[in-house]
């Protein structure tokens, strides 16, 4: 099944990731965007993987969990745009940008065809292999939807290793991400010059993981912490200014309808409870786009999906029975947790499931069975970290770093009451 010698703990399409409910895939989706080809070749290969869900994770990629063997997948994955040709870079396609791109009112730069060229750039590089696995560039394109720190509430911030976000129409500030915060620069890069410093930056930090001796691929961190944002820049070439440019906040919520640039189109936001769908699911999102919509279904790091381009939200919306545009849907994040990974101590999707029926506000729960924290990268409202209590599972209960309760809780419902009366 593999095309590569040996894998990585991040999963990957090329290589076997190992989960203790079997094996893990992930597709990358640079910019997040799917044409109705691309999503109804995923829907075939996902019955050929004997897998039944999909989950759209919190970097706008697709993960399938449990699947079998179908070695055919990759030919047809790589001809239809969602596989790089050079496998030994695949995993690094990790370009992030708002789902609202090119539709976004608010938008200073279009950013789609320059994530195109990005991915372009790394697919067409194959010494780029050294990098580490968590290599990832986010651009933001300065609109109502925003990556970043722009979003306007914490949880919803996503951290890419090189960030671009837009400050006119034809410049964008650079900044650098590690340990869930931007460090910025004070560098402007020229939109039409975005790859060739992606290029310089990615050669620097190649040098940078060659000449290192620790005994695992050093990251962004490790980099900023024995060069300094300084040491990178000079080393890039690149020239600084006094200050960093402050940079409007999006907006809070992308769910439900919203109004598009375009005039006369709309964009509806689609909650997925805990980023996931089934099959069916999914091919009934597609009709829709090629019925109502520009044949096109975008993926946000905020796990849920955008139909863009509908003319008519209110024939759509019916015909979205079966989903919903609450936002408390689209506010609570968990990790596999138990059966599939050996890390978890508790069933943190199934407590999930039942904590969002009894949630009355759309506040940030983060439902974690370890400390590691996998499923979302930016501080929560509320974090359960999963634990064992005697002979069941329980958990602390956290708001920011605030530890709420001295010891775990068990019952799910005192859980929610004690949530609920926080925020009533």
């Amino acid at each position: 099944m593999s095309e590569l010698v040996s894998a990585n703990p991040c999963p990957g399409l090329f290589y076997e990731t190992p989960a203790q409910d079997g094996i893990l895939m992930r597709i990358r989706v640079p910019g997040g965007i799917l044409t109705v080809a691309q999503a109804s070749a995923i829907a075939e290969i996902t019955d050929r993987w004997k897998t039944s869900t999909i989950q759209v994770t919190n970097r706008a990629n697709l993960q399938f969990r449990a699947v079998s063997s179908a070695p055919e997948i990759f030919e047809i994955l790589k001809n239809i745009g969602l596989a790089a040709k050079n496998a030994q870079v695949d995993h690094l396609r990790n370009v992030m940008a708002s789902p609202t791109a090119g539709i976004d009112p608010s938008e200073l730069i279009d950013t789609r065809s320059l994530v195109q060229d990005i991915d372009t750039y790394i697919q067409s590089t194959p010494e780029l292999a050294g990098l580490p696995p968590k290599f990832s560039i986010g651009i933001d394109g300065g609109g109502q939807v925003s990556i970043g720190t722009r979003a306007a509430q914490p949880w919803q911030h996503r951290y890419n290793e090189i960030q671009l976000s837009a400050i006119s129409s034809n410049q964008l500030q650079l900044a650098f991400a590690a340990d869930k915060q931007l460090y910025e620069t004070g560098v402007v890069i020229d939109a039409a010059e975005c790859v060739s410093a992606i290029a310089t930056l990615a050669k620097v930090y190649l040098s940078y993981v060659q000449q290192s001796q620790r005994p695992k691929k050093p990251r962004m961190r490790d980099m900023l912490k024995d060069w300094g944002v300084q040491g990178i820049l000079d080393r890039a070439g690149f020239e600084t200014f006094s200050t960093a440019i402050s940079l409007k906040s999006g907006v809070a919520s992308l769910i439900g309808v919203h109004p598009q640039k375009q005039a006369g189109l709309f964009y509806i936001g689609i909650a997925l409870p805990l980023g996931q769908l089934s099959i069916a699911q999914f091919q009934h999102l597609i009709e829709l786009a090629k019925t109502y919509g520009s044949g096109e279904i975008r993926l946000t790091p905020w796990q849920s999906i955008i139909l863009p381009n509908i003319a008519d939200p209110s024939t759509v919306l019916q015909e979205l029975s079966g989903f919903s545009i609450d936002p408390i849907q689209s506010s609570i994040v968990a990790c596999a947790g138990k059966p599939g990974c050996a890390s978890a101590e508790t069933h943190t999707q199934a407590d999930a499931h039942a904590l969002t029926q009894s949630l009355k506000h759309p506040i940030n729960v983060h439902i974690t069975g370890c400390p590691k924290g996998c499923a979302q990268p930016s501080p929560a409202d509320i974090t359960l970290l999963g634990t064992r209590m005697e002979q069941s599972e329980a958990y602390y209960l956290f708001a920011g770093e605030e530890l709420l309760t001295e010891q775990p809780v068990s019952d799910l419902s005192t859980i929610a009451q004690l949530i609920n009366a926080r925020y009533d």
